[in-house]
């Protein structure tokens, strides 16, 4: 569903189970963010269908990066990508690792 797309899995079966969803808290995560420099001018030049398979490239690596390291994608807009550790998955021992070691290899993407 729409919804398993959007949330993790456990939040997303609650809310499709229709029950209440409780707020959670987390002493410690680490977030990824990414914007591309100068896309505005890049998008510019291109025609939107170049534009949509540029970024659908980007960001199929980075989706599959995520997965290699455990990395939760929270969302993605235009040219934006977010992701976080230690949030969907416990990671307390290594989830600023995962994020260093995802961040590497998507600037290298």
């Amino acid at each position: 569903t729409v919804l398993h797309d959007v949330f993790p899995r456990r939040i997303a079966d609650k809310l499709v189970a229709g029950q209440k969803v409780q707020p959670e808290h987390k002493d410690e995560v680490t977030i990824f963010f990414s914007d591309i420099v100068g896309f505005t001018d890049i998008s510019a030049m291109l025609a939107p269908e170049e534009v949509m398979h540029m970024l659908d490239r980007l960001y199929t690596k980075f989706d599959e990066l995520s997965c290699k390291h455990h990395v939760f994608k929270v969302e993605t807009i235009g040219d934006a990508y977010m992701a976080v550790t230690n949030l969907e998955e416990d990671q307390p021992l290594d989830h600023v690792l995962r994020i260093a070691q995802f961040a590497i290899e998507a600037v290298a993407a």
